[in-house]
């Protein structure tokens, strides 16, 4: 956090921590639709191989 109490420090620290969320977010809502295209990939070729037999 900024050492003094100037505004612009404290918007600039502000902006900084919103930053590192938003690219926690990201890689959270990256990996949860990876998952989702990996689940769906597998459920179609889990339907497919039925159909052979």
């Amino acid at each position: 956090m900024p050492v003094d109490d100037t505004v612009a420090n404290w918007v600039s620290f502000g902006d900084q921590q919103t930053g590192q969320l938003d690219k926690a977010n990201d890689r959270a809502i990256s990996a949860i639709g990876i998952i989702e295209r990996c689940e769906a990939r597998d459920q179609a070729a889990v339907k497919r191989s039925r159909r052979l037999f």
